[in-house]
């Protein structure tokens, strides 16, 4: 059955074209199971004697790009807790990156310990 010409759904192309289109093939999903996803990596702050807690919050925002009120709070967790979790979802080189970056921040460069962290598989 014919669609009228004059109706407001009607082909924009002659009933010969549209016979002559090609159809689009798309391809099946790939399937993953849970063990075929890996967490990524994080970058976690471990408190230290040595660096005051200024410099911590400068060299998380340099590094890591945080902003200064996340800086402040993952500052305060790793000074209470211990540690505390920079980032989440990175791979593997971007987590030693940027604790090799967050490293390099020291009171006295050279002579004192820079801001410690750690690169672990996120849970």
């Amino acid at each position: 059955m014919a669609i009228p010409p004059q109706s407001p759904v009607a082909p924009r192309c002659p009933p010969a074209q549209i016979h002559a289109m090609s159809t689009v093939t798309v391809p099946k999903p790939i399937e993953t199971t849970a063990t075929d996803l890996h967490p990524g990596w994080r970058v976690v702050l471990l408190n230290d004697n040595v660096n005051d807690y200024l410099m911590v919050i400068f060299a998380l925002q340099r590094a890591a790009g945080l902003s200064v009120e996340v800086a402040e709070m993952v500052t305060r967790e790793a000074h209470e807790s211990g540690s505390a979790v920079v980032k989440r979802g990175l791979n593997e080189e971007d987590a030693k990156i940027m604790c090799g970056a967050l490293k390099k921040y020291s009171r006295i460069p050279g002579v004192t310990p820079g801001v410690e962290a750690i690169a672990e598989v996120d849970d």
